[in-house]
């Protein structure tokens, strides 16, 4: 794409027009170039638009700086991509909301078009973030690209899962390309940028907002063949989600959980009123009718070997580390692996389920975990 044509994109992106009324003006004019050129007359004859759409196109075309936000996208490794680029989620584009430009960072690449979005609430239970973990990491084993929102919880332990398992993930975000949100996970944002992009139709800058995020989540569900609510309380944004996939004709797919766990009752108002039950990848590939581009294999089944035979660690956190260093073939109790580790109850459990879905520790009843015999 020429400068030009790019610093027109931009100029229109930083009219505060919504979607629908951008891609109108396109259809009508052709380009972004040529709206700015158009006349009031010509634009104002467009059905619905008035006098205030016409001002907050005079206004981008007077005082948007365009240049600054090419400076700065280019100077962040981003890039821009319009509805006419063929690399543009052929789902997302069949939308009448689909936004005309999205900032990305990262790469898009001819598997991605195979997405499926896996979320939930912020706060979930350990339980939420292991299922998470394990059914993204199996959706990426099995070809699929894990779309999620960078939030904490349950998007993280999905962005997690696909990544760990080699996979590619995306993260639709509800604030500037620059603005990453929440700060804790900034290097997981780094470690999708170098496999798969974080995505945004938010200007350069733009701080997140609270009706920023259901409007992010109809990207999430647009651009996804299904989606997948892990756990979600009756107030989690990711029902929006859900919403916005029943609107879009996405299938939305549920993970049961214990009936009096708040964080879940979502999850059962989303059942009741038909949505499916998730029950394993396989069984949903199934019901979607697509195909595997590779054996699935789990993460934890990827093991590498020494030269002499002997299986190969796979890469851990620090957490991770220390509590390895922790544990033997004995059976050790939760707590005293806090009290051994000097890491928080809440670290440990994490670290623990980790570990656990890495294959390389084991859990038995009461709370009780050891090193896999393999790893002895």
């Amino acid at each position: 794409m020429r400068p030009e044509e790019t610093l027109a994109w931009l100029r229109l992106n930083r009219t505060g027009l919504s979607p629908q009324r951008q891609r109108q003006l396109l259809e009508a004019f052709g380009s972004p170039e040529a709206v700015f050129t158009a006349s009031d007359s010509a634009i104002l004859r467009l059905h619905g638009f008035s006098e205030l759409h016409l001002s907050k196109i005079r206004q981008a075309q007077k005082d948007a700086q365009p240049e600054r936000d090419l400076w700065k996208l280019e100077r962040m490794g981003g890039w821009l991509l319009t509805i006419f680029d063929e690399r543009y989620p052929p789902l997302l584009r069949r939308l009448p909301d689909a936004p005309p430009c999205l900032y990305v960072s990262g790469t898009i690449e001819e598997t991605d078009e195979r997405t499926i979005a896996v979320v939930g609430t912020r706060r979930p239970s350990d339980y939420g973030r292991r299922i998470a973990y394990k059914i993204a990491s199996e959706l990426a084993a099995s070809g699929f690209t894990v779309v999620s929102g960078l939030a904490e919880g349950i998007d993280t332990a999905a962005h997690k899962g696909a990544l760990d398992s080699g996979g590619r993930t995306f993260a639709v975000l509800g604030c500037g390309l620059d603005v990453i949100y929440p700060r804790s996970n900034k290097e997981l944002a780094r470690r999708i940028t170098d496999n798969g992009a974080l995505l945004t139709e938010f200007p350069l800058g733009t701080r997140p907002q609270a009706w920023h995020f259901p409007q992010r989540n109809r990207i999430i569900s647009g651009m996804s063949l299904a989606v997948v609510i892990i756990e979600a309380p009756l107030n989690s944004g990711a029902l929006i989600t859900a919403d916005w996939a029943a609107e879009q004709g996405r299938d939305v797919f549920v993970v049961p959980g214990p009936v009096d766990q708040p964080s879940f009752e979502g999850n059962h108002r989303l059942l009741r009123e038909g949505a499916r039950v998730f029950t394993s990848v396989v069984d949903m590939l199934d019901e979607l009718g697509v195909t595997t581009l590779q054996i699935s294999t789990p993460a934890k089944a990827k093991t590498q070997t020494s030269p002499k035979g002997q299986p190969k660690l796979p890469d851990l956190s620090p957490p991770e580390a220390r509590i390895w260093s922790v544990l033997t073939s004995d059976w050790k109790h939760a707590d005293d692996i806090v009290r051994e580790s000097q890491l928080t109850t809440g670290e440990v459990l994490s670290a623990l389920t980790l570990l656990e879905l890495k294959g390389i520790v084991e859990r038995t009843e009461g709370n009780r975990y050891r090193r896999s015999p393999r790893w002895q």
